[in-house]
């Protein structure tokens, strides 16, 4: 037994496949009502790591305790409270979407009313009697959701969760994850989208070449890079001599579009519209952003700059 304040808390994991070093040293702590985000660039480790927490595959060494217990001891028990969604859900082709959901709540002991519950929620009602081969990705996607909110688990564990689906249904599951994380669901998804991130999670860990880089709140991962905020102007006339203005001046200025974009500390913000003003530029709009998780990210893994789903990883 380990703190049961962790609904997931994994020592020193390790995987090899062959001469692969998928996963070296991972700990990782997941606190009983976070929402948790798993970042890292093409086979980072991240889908070998959510396999051995789930107890489908196991590792070389280390352990992983959900709630306290060993999942290599309690795996029956322990998955049983846990609703998973793979990176590439793969559901039986010749079933309809409300006989798969059937299917799964036998598999779960669970009663079967909520299932047209479930297809309503992700929004498959409509085909609720068409055969899962004739649907697209994105409402093998939602079925997948689907199937794992049965039986309302205390643990949500989603591998790229909103892969293939179209914006506003990506909306609907950010909703559903709050909804769940509001009623006390504990919910761990690994993504290539920083901003759903940023949007969703307390806690990230960012996994690179299977090793955990970092794991903090969303704002200590940002802060911590030590990025500044960006001043965005948009002016009239001459935007390639505004940015010669400003080099001038000692700013580090960059042109994107018709927009100026100066990093600055919060003091020097007046000294950059100063500048422009003085030397005769108008100044039709100005907005400061500040450091992103995806500029921390980036800054952390380098130049490996694609996230995604893991390369081989089984």
């Amino acid at each position: 037994m380990i703190e049961t304040e962790f609904m997931i808390k994994t020592e020193d994991l390790h995987k090899r496949f062959k001469n692969v070093k998928a996963v070296q040293g991972v700990n990782l702590n997941v606190k009983k009502g976070d929402v948790y985000g798993f970042l890292g660039p093409n086979g980072a480790g991240k889908t070998t790591t959510i396999k051995m927490i789930l107890g489908l595959t196991h590792p070389d060494s280390g352990n992983v305790f959900i709630k306290g217990k060993n999942i290599a001891e309690y795996g029956v028990d322990l998955r049983a409270s846990i609703g998973y969604l793979p990176e590439r859900a793969q559901l039986y082709k010749n079933l309809t979407a409300i006989q798969t959901l059937n299917f799964f709540a036998e598999l779960r002991k669970v009663d079967k009313k909520e299932c047209d519950e479930l297809l309503s929620k992700v929004g498959l009602t409509k085909w609720r009697d068409a055969k899962v081969g004739t649907f697209s990705k994105g409402m093998v996607q939602l079925l997948g959701i689907g199937q794992a909110l049965l039986g309302d688990p205390e643990l949500l564990i989603l591998d790229e969760p909103t892969s293939g689906l179209d914006p506003r249904w990506s909306r609907v599951l950010k909703d559903i994850i709050l909804e769940k994380n509001s009623k006390g669901t504990t919910v761990f998804f690994s993504s290539h989208l920083l901003f759903e991130v940023q949007e969703l999670c307390k806690r990230v860990a960012i996994l690179n070449k299977g090793q955990l880089i970092i794991e903090d709140t969303v704002d200590k991962i940002s802060e911590g890079v030590y990025l500044k905020p960006q001043l965005i102007l948009r002016i009239q006339g001459d935007t390639q001599a505004a940015v010669n203005i400003l080099r001038g001046g000692g700013f580090d200025c960059q042109l994107v579009g018709n927009q100026l974009k100066v990093p600055v500390e919060s003091d020097q913000k007046i000294k950059v519209l100063n500048l422009l003003q003085e030397n005769g530029v108008v100044i039709e709009d100005f907005r400061t952003e500040e450091p992103s998780l995806e500029a921390a990210f980036l800054q952390y893994i380098g130049d490996e700059a694609s996230v995604g789903g893991d390369i081989n990883e089984a």
